[in-house]
């Protein structure tokens, strides 16, 4: 993972390995404010509906891991003659495993949804939750006065619990408004500063109540989670506290000296221990809790390391003088060591539990399989009805804040998002959705979406609408797989309509259409047909053609049978089946009746094919059928030749 090659740079880089870099206070400042970025996207992560989701075992699960992780280190370091304040800041920084290394692993692998992502989600939710309470309680803990420590650690609590309450109400009563008002405004460059304002604006004002810059900005991230914009805010500052939070943690990496492992072995062998005590309490709270002995062992072994949250807690401690400093060195190799091997870990449990062919596999690709719509206009809005009439899952990304709004009211899932950023695309799943369907009207930022999507999931159909066929082959070479010319797709339309109103039959009319198409539009440009197209235009043409129709009430062929209707082999138009209740009837002979709701599978040249249907429908006349005779009734000749 990205964090652990940070670390092992920092210890190759700093005093400890080749001295090429030294510590200043510059990169303490850039790496407190990568924490500060780093926790208001875990804020903006924590969305309502997903808490209330996962609250029950998060609460159970999650409690009862950091409780007895804590109470059981502590007691342990306590029993070897290290003071309890001491004792209790050990707990704190094993009791907390990394949300970044796990997320991304489950990830990577497609499990995020699935039961031992999930299980491992509600324990890390409640473990980033706890973070807070822990950095409050270090002031009390180092400087506790005449034995008062739990009444002055309730205080502070007390304290700290009105101005996070005060701060966080405040904050989300202005900050989605700020933030709507920004989006209505219709300009883009807006965001960027306005995201930093909200970042850091809320960190100073936390910072004003007695709390500290990251649990600010947390919170910041908090009050704007579940907003439609959040996510556009997220986008903004991605690659700022990417690059901050590589400061970060190459900084903790300089702060580590390899000698600890020589001058104090039995001190990173006890640190090491608890870890490992901590994945075996993991394994055991998640599988009581979900009464599976399977979800355990994957969740003690993914969860087997220290998070990035404790070297936050590490800083803290060491700045108010809680932790000795042979503590946080072997703190430091001990949490490098441990994110370093978890890949493998995950690995190595996968295959002791053999989770091929395991239902988690079908649930993580069922609640991946969404459709993603970019551009919530008059395309994306009719393809979104489609999909909430037919219970499709989808997202929908936008930049117009009134049809978010109204998307919203209809309850539709809109977010507020541009998706020329790859962070938005990500927070929509479009790494991992089944298909995608981009339908902006700025040329550019269609080319940029349609390869971002390509670059991040090769899988997926990408169908676009484009404004004039020009765009088509830059955006096939991008990576979509069908381009819809919007202009013209109007012109084919009308072509095909009169083609019918003239008397070809229908399906003759929709070959013209896919000869167009298949052409990519080159007719309609007035350019010609290469030669390798023509072949295929030939076998398309005097093929025939597979079509299903559906026996209409009051239809000449209810109640007839297929000899009286022509049908059959040898009469233009053979019946393949016919299907009744859901019940096929292959090779239906001639005294064969048909009934309403009856499925005909017709096979045959286009324009027998055609004929067949219209006895089908009701009255017994199709529209181009209708058309056809009433001109040749006026005109009295023959319909028209096609190409």
């Amino acid at each position: 993972p990205p964090l652990v090659d940070y670390l092992l740079t920092g210890v190759l880089a700093g005093p400890g390995g080749f001295g090429l870099v030294a510590r200043s206070e510059a990169i303490s400042q850039l790496a407190e404010l990568g924490v500060a970025l780093l926790l208001f996207g875990v804020g903006i992560e924590f969305s309502l509906v997903r808490l209330r989701r996962l609250l029950p075992r998060m609460a159970g699960t999650g409690f009862s891991q950091v409780a007895l992780t804590l109470a059981v280190t502590a007691a342990v370091f306590n029993f070897f003659d290290v003071s309890w304040p001491v004792a209790v800041v050990v707990g704190f920084l094993v009791s907390l495993s990394s949300t970044a290394v796990v997320f991304k692993l489950y990830a990577d692998r497609g499990e995020l949804a699935s039961p031992q992502g999930q299980a491992a989600a509600a324990v890390l939710l409640f473990q980033d939750l706890a973070l807070v309470p822990m950095m409050l309680m270090l002031g009390p803990l180092a400087e506790p006065s005449g034995g008062q420590l739990v009444g002055e650690s309730a205080a502070a609590m007390f304290r700290a619990v009105l101005a996070v309450v005060g701060l966080l109400v405040v904050a989300r009563a202005l900050l989605p408004r700020a933030l709507e008002l920004a989006a209505r405004a219709g300009t883009p460059e807006l965001f960027p500063p306005l995201a930093l304002l909200i970042a850091f604006g809320t960190a100073l004002g936390a910072n004003q109540l007695g709390l500290s810059l990251p649990i600010g900005t947390f919170l910041a991230g908090l009050a704007l989670s579940g907003s439609p914009y959040a996510h556009q805010v997220f986008a903004e500052l991605m690659p700022l506290r990417d690059a901050f939070i590589a400061v970060f943690f190459t900084s903790v990496g300089m702060l580590f000296d390899p000698t600890i492992l020589l001058t104090r072995p039995l001190l990173v062998t006890a640190m090491a221990s608890a870890v490992l005590l901590k994945g075996c309490i993991c394994g055991l709270v998640v599988g009581l809790a979900w009464r599976s002995l399977r979800l355990g062992l994957l969740a003690g072994f993914a969860l087997s390391q220290i998070g990035e949250f404790s070297f936050v807690l590490s800083r803290e401690a060491t700045a108010v003088g809680l932790l000795p400093a042979e503590y946080e060195q072997a703190f430091l190799g001990t949490a490098i060591a441990t994110m370093a091997i978890t890949p493998f870990l995950v690995t190595l449990s996968q295959r002791l539990v053999h989770r091929k062919g395991s239902e988690g596999e079908a649930e993580a690709l069922e609640l991946d399989e969404q459709v993603l719509v970019v551009g919530y206009g008059g395309t994306g809005e009719a393809i979104s009805r489609v999909l909430a009439e037919t219970s499709m899952p989808f997202v929908v990304l936008d930049m117009q804040a009134d049809r978010v709004r109204s998307g919203e009211l209809e309850q539709l899932p809109l977010r507020f998002g541009d998706a020329t950023r790859r962070a938005v695309l990500e927070q929509a799943g479009a790494a991992t959705c089944r298909a995608a369907v981009v339908a902006v009207s700025d040329p550019a930022a269609t080319r940029r979406i349609v390869f971002q999507l390509r670059q991040m999931n090769p899988e997926a159909r990408i169908l676009v609408r484009a404004q004039g066929v020009e765009e088509v082959e830059e955006l096939e070479r991008l990576g979509a797989d069908e381009v819809i010319p919007a202009k013209l797709e109007a012109s084919i339309e009308l072509f095909a309509r009169l083609l019918m109103r003239l008397g070809v039959p229908r399906h003759v009319a929709r070959l013209q259409e896919s000869i167009i198409r298949l052409g990519h539009y080159g007719t309609m440009r007035g350019v010609a047909s290469s030669s390798d197209l023509l072949p295929e235009i030939e076998n398309l043409i005097r093929g025939g053609i597979v079509e299903t129709g559906e026996v209409m009430a009051g239809s000449r062929a209810c109640g007839a049978t297929l000899e009286e209707l022509g049908l059959g082999r040898g009469r233009g138009a053979a019946v393949l089946t016919v299907v009744r209740d859901e019940e096929p009837r292959s090779t239906p002979g001639p005294d064969t009746r048909l009934k309403a709701g009856d499925l005909v599978v017709l096979y045959g040249p286009h324009a027998a094919v055609d004929s067949a249907l219209g006895r089908l429908e009701r009255d017994g006349m199709e529209l181009g059928d209708s058309a056809a005779q009433g001109g040749a009734q006026e005109s009295g000749s023959q319909p028209a030749p096609t190409d």
